[in-house]
């Protein structure tokens, strides 16, 4: 009775209290049903529809919990995707982007692995430049820098071998320097210094031809010394010497004196004749010679003399000259005639001769000819013969042959090949022999090589810094030096100084004191010197004329005025004596 007829509720009844309407509960414990109630029908369990209108999830539903929307797995296992999901479109493979923005890879993808990135190997055929990559640029070139850090090699490239680095040869073709290289700094050029072979040579060098000498000047300027130089001296300085002038011409016929201007000067002696049968003359070895007059005629059968008082006298000669090998007779027109007897014979093995004392002689022949070379003997036909000697000594090593004092002489032979690369000697059973020559010298400033025409040859590198005023040389252990010219000639007649494209100049100072009387000279010690030129410089051997110098003009020869103021004499003047004064009648 109590039936309310909804099914939603169960109807009951209560004695207390009456009809009761409880509603029911629909729910099945399933939370996938959305649990209702229809009055009509009764409960009603729908199940829910679980779709989020998200299609990146998988919807289901789960009688404990309810709807269940488990995220869409995109993975497709390929690391060359990005897999997403999309509320609309669900899951979405875009292809990864590998480009890595390096223009030095290959990007590729590995569908295991992923971004794969391939490093560029930059090639080139050219080996003189460096292949590089560039992340931004991708592969370029530069030039291979071939610098070997060693000044002493030329360093360049080659394309198909590449770097290329050529021992540097240091040659100023200066003769006055050593030419070295030095690895830190290159070529250097050392001045050295030439050393004179003496102390009377001052020592230059050129620089094409090397060191050569000028010899000192020890030239005082004083005709009245002998200026030499002593080799053995100390130095330039001392070398000089002066020896007095011994103006003695060895000539009895003049009066020697010196003038320093003019050197040695003689004036001739006066030679007068003793008697009428001398004549007076002058001999340069005894003085004054008085000889005979000559009283000889054109009879040479007569002795002819002078006698003081009388004059000329002859006498007929006796022509016998005591020789018993002559005929003797005299001829006017040659004197006495002595002729040779004919003393000869028909054997050529005697010598015939003739004796002053005896006459005519004959002698044996004297066929040894004192060279032991030859046996000698006599035909009385042909004279003296000679055979030769053998000195055969059966030696390679040896020439013979016979001289004619000594006898065999056996001359060791020359062993030359020609080939100044090979040491030449010789074996008495084979001859001659060669072995190589070493050219090494041990030097490292050399390039050691051997010639067959001149033998070893030892180049010095290039030094030069192309500096005439350095000397460059090569030691063989430190290479290179360049050290400063000394340009001092130590002659105090040259200004000198050092051109960088010429080297030591030597400028010649110039000595003149304008002074007409003096003699200006420079001295290699001490300079300029003016010298007074004294009275005999101006002397013109003339006594008619008084000498002398003036300083603007230089030698004035004045005549000289020869008047004694004396009527009874007649003035003149002769050029030896100067004024003469002759009486004369008044």
């Amino acid at each position: 009775m109590c039936d309310d007829g909804d099914e939603c509720t169960t109807d009951e009844c209560e004695e207390d209290t009456g009809c009761i309407n409880k509603e029911i509960s629909c729910d099945d414990y399933d939370e996938c049903t959305d649990d209702t109630c229809d009055s009509l029908i009764g409960c009603i369990n729908t199940y829910k529809w679980c779709d989020d209108d998200d299609k990146c999830t998988e919807d289901s539903c789960d009688e404990d919990t309810g709807c269940v929307f488990t995220p869409v797995n995109c993975d497709d296992y390929n690391e060359c995707t990005e897999d997403s999901c999309d509320s609309d479109r669900g899951c979405i493979y875009e292809d990864v982007d590998c480009d890595d923005d390096d223009m030095c890879t290959t990007d590729s993808c590995h569908y295991a692995n992923g971004c794969e990135h391939e490093e560029v190997i930059c090639m080139s055929d050219n080996n003189c430049l460096v292949n590089s990559c560039d992340s931004d640029k991708g592969c370029t070139e530069s030039e291979l820098s071939c610098d070997d850090n060693d000044a002493c090699t030329i360093d360049g490239c080659d394309p198909d071998t590449g770097c290329t680095n050529i021992e540097r040869v240091c040659n100023d073709h200066n003769e006055c320097t050593v030419d070295e290289c030095f690895p830190d700094s290159g070529c250097h050029y050392t001045y050295f210094k030439c050393e004179p072979e003496n102390a009377c040579e001052y020592a230059h060098c050129n620089r094409e031809t090397g060191c050569y000498s000028d010899p000192v000047d020890c030239d005082d300027y004083d005709e009245c010394t002998i200026d030499t130089c002593n080799p053995d001296a100390s130095g330039p300085d001392e070398a000089c010497e002066y020896e007095t002038v011994d103006c003695d011409d060895d000539d009895e016929c003049t009066t020697d004196y010196c003038c320093p201007v003019l050197g040695c000067k003689h004036k001739d002696v006066e030679c007068e004749p003793k008697s009428a049968c001398e004549t007076a003359s002058c001999d340069p070895e005894s003085g004054c010679v008085y000889e005979d007059v000559d009283c000889e005629d054109d009879d040479k059968c007569y002795e002819y003399e002078c006698d003081d008082d009388i004059g000329c006298l002859s006498y007929l000669i006796d022509c016998d000259d005591g020789n018993e090998c002559t005929d003797d007779s005299c001829d006017p027109e040659v004197g006495c005639v002595n002729d040779e007897r004919d003393c000869t014979g028909s054997s050529k093995c005697f010598e015939y001769d003739c004796s002053p004392e005896h006459g005519c002689t004959k002698t044996d022949v004297h066929c040894d000819d004192y060279d032991v070379c030859t046996d000698d003997c006599c035909n009385h036909d042909t004279g003296c013969e000679y055979t030769d000697v053998d000195c055969d000594d059966y030696n390679e090593c040896t020439t013979e042959e016979c001289v004619s004092k000594a006898g065999c002489v056996y001359t060791q032979v020359i062993c030359n090949d020609n080939d100044a690369c090979t040491d030449d000697s010789c074996s008495p059973s084979e001859g001659c022999t060669t072995t190589p020559v070493d050219c090494d010298d041990d030097n490292k400033c050399t390039d050691d090589t051997c010639d067959s025409e001149y033998g070893c040859s030892n180049i010095f590198i290039d030094c030069n810094d192309y500096d005439y005023c350095t000397i460059d040389r090569c030691f063989p252990c430190s290479g290179c030096s360049n050290q400063p010219v000394d340009c001092n000639d130590y002659n105090e007649c040259t200004d000198d100084h050092c051109s960088r494209n010429e080297g030591c100049v030597y400028t010649n100072v110039v000595c003149d004191d304008y002074n007409m009387c003096t003699n200006d000279v420079c001295l290699s010690d001490s300079g300029c010197e003016y010298k007074d030129v004294g009275p005999c410089f101006c002397d013109d051997d003339n006594a008619c004329t008084e000498d002398t110098c003036d300083p603007t003009v230089g030698c004035v020869n004045i005549n000289k005025v020869c008047d004694d103021s004396d009527p009874c004499t007649e003035d003149y003047c002769d050029r030896r004596h100067g004024c003469i004064y002759e009486p004369t009648e008044c």
